[in-house]
């Protein structure tokens, strides 16, 4: 398995690598364009001139006195070439050499130079006697010597009764090429050691990255061993002291979840403790022949029948908490659910001569959600209500927007002010509760169909002190999306 480390350093240095790359090619190849533009404009506009003075020396020339005109014309224009100074530069200086049809150099005189001068004049006069072709239409000719580089460019031109000549025009780049080759030096150090910079800077930010997340590493063992009082911060990244917030609430919740399972079970014990023990009791009473045996079987029997709830209930919750309880989404009229669940409550009510209001707006209500979790809600706040009713429970539902709002309340005593912050709590028993299973149910199971359940104390009018009833309220989504 490759090392992070060595993966964001290769391909740090392969990215400045590449970068460092594109940087010299654009500078030399943008260094070249202009050198070679500005040598051709300069060499245009010396063939321009020279036309335009060599066609008005023709008209000025003083015949009759002993000097052939072509004579007096090469040396004007040579003269010219040498003294324009629109011809000059910083860096590329133009200069001519003149050539006659028999290809000789008239000018300048080789003869009359030094020998280093004198051969480069002659190397570029036989290279452009050679190349004759290559300087057709004026073209600019790049050529590279020994010592120097050239570019070239030539113009021909012929007097009436007399020789032609051509001028070879050419300007001395090695400067500007020296010029270039010094920054290219300078800049290729300079990237050199920007570039071992910031390969060091990557080893460093790469090696305080890695230290990071060994960090982490450490502290999700140390999590993964049960120990939830480590706590982890103080990292030189924004980033890594989110992750490490989210992982210390990560421990958190862990703790708390193991406490909370910690607490379930010693809960479960002492809920399935009661029964088992009265179930012992009572069988040990009729093995021993000193308890009525129908008497004695009928409360085994009613022990047995609560056991058998709590560990339905128990099993439920088990569901619900490991995920394997999915969602069933189905279209289903509420009203009806709520008849369903009217039905079976009365049974309760009817023993105890309490009686199940329903207070429906006419039409219709159509979910698209979990009828079956939602039913059993209701089932679980019904009974509830029933058992500490006093005469009646009433139950309606209101269509607010894209939710629905389910109420259900009684005339019994009302809830405690302790016990209201704690009733949806998993084994929390109020007064005259059962095993603390049901209502938790149900807020699990609502919360589970994506809506949310509160209670409630019912008072006649703000002055009273003692509540008249308990009211819940379950809201839902009139279509809940599959999760």
């Amino acid at each position: 398995m490759r090392s992070f480390k060595l993966i964001l350093i290769r391909n740090f240095i392969g990215m400045l690598f590449v970068i460092l790359s594109i940087v010299l090619l654009l500078f030399n190849v943008l260094t070249n364009n202009f050198i070679s533009a500005e040598a051709n404009r300069e060499l245009s506009r010396s063939i321009v001139n020279i036309e335009t003075f060599a066609d008005n020396m023709m008209m000025n020339l003083p015949f009759g006195r002993g000097r052939q005109p072509s004579i007096v014309i090469m040396e004007n224009v040579l003269l010219q070439i040498r003294q324009m100074g629109s011809l000059r530069q910083l860096m590329m200086n133009t200069d001519g050499i003149i050539i006659s049809e028999f290809n000789e150099i008239v000018s300048p005189n080789i003869h009359q130079m030094e020998d280093e001068l004198a051969s480069e004049i002659i190397f570029l006069a036989n290279y452009f006697i050679g190349n004759r072709s290559s300087f057709e239409d004026a073209a600019m000719v790049r050529l590279a010597g020994t010592n120097n580089t050239y570019y070239l460019a030539a113009v021909k031109y012929m007097i009436p009764g007399e020789i032609y000549f051509s001028v070879l025009l050419y300007t001395d780049i090695t400067s500007a090429m020296m010029f270039m080759r010094n920054i290219n030096q300078t800049l290729g150090i300079l990237l050199f050691a920007s570039g071992i910079i910031s390969v060091l800077l990557a080893v460093l930010i790469s090696t305080t990255v890695q230290r990071a997340i060994m960090r982490l590493c450490n502290y999700a063992e140390i999590i993964g061993q049960g120990n939830f009082n480590e706590k982890v911060d103080g990292f030189n990244y924004k980033e890594f002291n989110m992750l490490a917030q989210s992982m210390n609430n990560m421990s958190n919740m862990l703790n708390t979840y193991e406490s909370n399972q910690k607490q379930f079970f010693q809960n479960v014990s002492h809920e399935m403790r009661t029964p088992l023990m009265s179930i012992q009791g009572y069988a040990e009473g009729i093995l021993a022949d000193v308890l009525d045996k129908n008497e004695a079987s009928q409360i085994i029997l009613v022990e047995s029948s609560r056991m058998e709830g709590l560990v339905a209930q128990l099993l439920y919750l088990s569901r619900l908490d490991s995920g394997m309880d999915a969602l069933n989404i189905s279209s289903f009229d509420l009203k009806n659910t709520l008849y369903d669940s009217a039905e079976r409550i009365k049974i309760l009510g009817n023993k105890s001569g309490k009686e199940l209001e329903l207070d429906f707006p006419p039409g219709e209500m159509n979910l698209q959600s979990d009828e079956e979790k939602l039913q059993r809600a209701i089932d679980n706040i019904m009974s509830n209500c029933i058992r500490h009713a006093k005469t009646r429970v009433k139950v309606s539902y209101l269509s607010l927007d894209e939710r629905v709002k389910i109420t259900i309340e009684d005339d019994g005593s009302g809830i405690l002010q302790d016990d209201l912050p704690h009733i949806f709590e998993r084994f929390y028993k109020g007064a005259n509760g059962n095993s603390g299973l049901g209502l938790a149910i149900c807020k699990d199971v609502i919360k589970k169909v994506d809506g949310s359940i509160m209670a409630e104390n019912i008072y006649d009018d703000i002055s009273s002190v003692a509540p008249t009833g308990a009211r819940f309220i379950i809201t839902a989504p009139i279509t809940l999306s599959s999760k």
